[in-house]
């Protein structure tokens, strides 16, 4: 039976996935007012522990893509969206759906590169990209003649990924 936490990440996820899809964003009325309610939540249950366990897991989400978004490799909305979801569901649980995330995101990103048609020129512009993370320069600097960025909606593998570990669980023991 799932607890009352996880039924509102799934609610929030599910939700900011169609949005993401549909409209390629996750808009700040959905991820500020999650994030909110989580927090709230956590205080009543669990007061000034709740609060730091929600705390926590908001972090924890953000820390998961905020370098990505800040060297342009994604949107706010994904990372707002990491945070309140966080909220919810605590640091552990954040960092572990992480893992699948991380998983079904690449795989998303692998397919949309197969449908471009484009595998040589993506490949330079992972290259630079590996490059560019490890001297944190934004994405598209120092790559000549770049294809078109391919949008993928990040909320889509947000969404999956968490369902994913609260059906089969953690991949990190």
């Amino acid at each position: 039976m799932m607890n009352l936490e996880t039924t509102a990440a799934i609610i929030l996820l599910t939700v900011a996935a169609y949005i993401d899809w549909k409209e390629h964003r996750v808009p700040n009325w959905l991820t500020y007012s999650a994030l909110l309610c989580g927090l709230a939540f956590h205080v009543m249950t669990g007061g000034v522990a709740g609060l730091g366990f929600s705390l926590l897991g908001a972090f924890a989400g953000l820390a998961t893509l905020i370098v990505l978004y800040a060297l342009g490799g994604m949107g706010a909305g994904d990372v707002k969206l990491m945070a309140a979801t966080g909220a919810w569901i605590g640091a552990t649980a954040t960092l572990q759906g992480f893992v699948w995330i991380a998983m079904i995101g690449g795989a998303m990103g692998a397919y949309s590169i197969y449908r471009s048609g484009q595998w040589r020129e993506r490949a330079a512009v992972a290259q630079a990209a590996g490059v560019n993370l490890m001297t944190l320069r934004p994405m598209q600097d120092g790559v000549e003649n770049a294809p078109e960025r391919i949008l993928l909606p990040y909320g889509v593998p947000i969404a999956f990924g968490f369902y994913a570990y609260f059906l089969i669980g953690s991949l990190l023991g």
